[in-house]
């Protein structure tokens, strides 16, 4: 077989980016959660779902669900059990598509765009996934097609929408996160609960700083999903402080910020 064809079939960049990921998981300590009113439930297909503090979700709240994809199974338990108001937001044409023709509700609406740092084109890597339709800013996959799609801030999409405020934010944006996230006052914005993936695109650093970060706004670790979803709740939102104090330890690998210790050994164990 010549060296060319064999190179092809074994498709180094899939292997290197394959092993990457699975570093990045393995190299991140286990994360100590803080404790909720109410019960962590799983919201959502075993896919496209989340934990969230279950409790806490209320009827009055307005949902960001960035990066929708072709999944909203979490978007519709928004909806039809919380009674929440939920913007779908994806920068790919045909998942929007799908969004509105799966879920045909008042407090359910889909928009177009790719949140970014700025308002304007992004240049996106298309996947090397020929059954999905996902894009990355951040050379997630192992592909070299790209494509310009339309970006813009978090605050300029709610200016235009009209919201003053975004109660729960799933932020699911393919490795966009570590440049996003760090440019957003979470607070100002109103965010409660705030819900995202890390991507191994960044480096097991980038993961600590980025939780780092969001603990100096107050925002706690109080779920987690394979692989790195982490749900975070505001402090003010958690329990009392004595019950606050105890924590649940989860076998999922994650970054711990500083300020966080782990749970006793003998605690209780999540799934």
């Amino acid at each position: 077989m010549p060296r060319t064809t064999l190179i092809r079939k074994l498709r180094p960049r899939k292997i290197r980016n394959a092993v990457r990921r699975r570093w990045f998981e393995r190299q991140l300590p286990r994360l100590s959660f803080a404790a909720v009113d109410g019960p962590v439930l799983d919201l959502g297909s075993s896919y496209g779902g989340w934990k969230m503090p279950g409790g806490l979700i209320e009827p009055s709240w307005v949902c960001y669900c960035v990066g929708a994809g072709g999944d909203i199974s979490f978007d519709r338990e928004l909806v039809e059990r919380y009674g929440a108001t939920v913007r779908a937001v994806d920068p790919v044409a045909d998942y929007i598509l799908s969004a509105q023709a799966e879920l045909q509700h008042p407090r359910f609406s889909t928009h177009r765009a790719a949140i970014a740092t700025d308002d304007g084109p992004l240049r996106m890597q298309l996947t090397h996934d020929t059954r999905s339709g996902s894009v990355s800013p951040a050379g997630l996959y192992e592909s070299h097609d790209f494509i310009e799609l339309p970006g813009r801030t978090l605050p300029s999409l709610m200016a235009e929408l009209g919201d003053e405020r975004i109660d729960l934010l799933k932020l699911d944006i393919e490795g966009g996160e570590y440049d996003v996230l760090p440019t957003l006052d979470l607070r100002a914005l109103g965010v409660r609960v705030l819900a995202t993936q890390l991507h191994h695109t960044g480096s097991v650093r980038r993961a600590r700083t980025l939780i780092a970060g969001l603990a100096s706004q107050g925002y706690q670790p109080v779920a987690c999903r394979p692989a790195v979803k982490i749900t975070f709740a505001h402090s003010d939102l958690l329990a009392a402080p004595a019950r606050a104090a105890t924590v649940r330890r989860h076998t999922s690998h994650v970054p711990l910020p500083k300020g966080f210790s782990l749970a006793r050994p003998d605690g209780e164990r999540r799934a």
